[in-house]
């Protein structure tokens, strides 16, 4: 019973941080980066979805700008498709966060290699990322 009351009253207190934004993006057919924030940040989650028959890559640097295909990314995830094309995709959330301290930029490419500038088939590719921007 005592285990009832405690799991009732968590639910009760949590309380979604109105700070914490999301960016989404359709995939361009091109590798141009995408600033999703100028300054320094936490990135809480990346879902990427899929709708094509070839895997992409996001790619997320520790930066205010960037290009796609130099530099070396913070964080590199790979969006699976599914079988039947039907669809495939992934959801990776950190609730401590991951700190981006010079700000977060976004790259969508074709191929895995951090020099890789293979541009993506148009909306084919879904990323968003929940994110919060440090303090001014």
């Amino acid at each position: 019973m005592l285990l009832l009351s405690t799991i009732a009253h968590a639910q009760n207190t949590f309380l979604a941080d109105a700070k914490i934004q999301i960016r989404s993006v359709i995939a361009a057919n091109n590798t141009t980066a995408i600033v999703i924030s100028p300054t320094g940040g936490t990135v809480y989650s990346v879902d990427a979805f899929n709708n094509g028959g070839t895997i992409g890559y996001v790619k997320l640097y520790n930066a205010s700008t960037a290009t796609c295909g130099s530099g070396t990314p913070q964080a590199r995830y790979m969006i699976p498709f599914g079988a039947t094309s039907s669809g495939g995709g992934f959801n990776v959330s950190n609730i401590n966060g991951d700190a981006y301290a010079n700000g977060i930029v976004l790259c969508i490419t074709a191929g895995i290699l951090d020099s890789d500038t293979t541009a993506p088939a148009a909306a084919t590719y879904i990323v968003n990322i929940h994110y919060k921007r440090q303090n001014p």
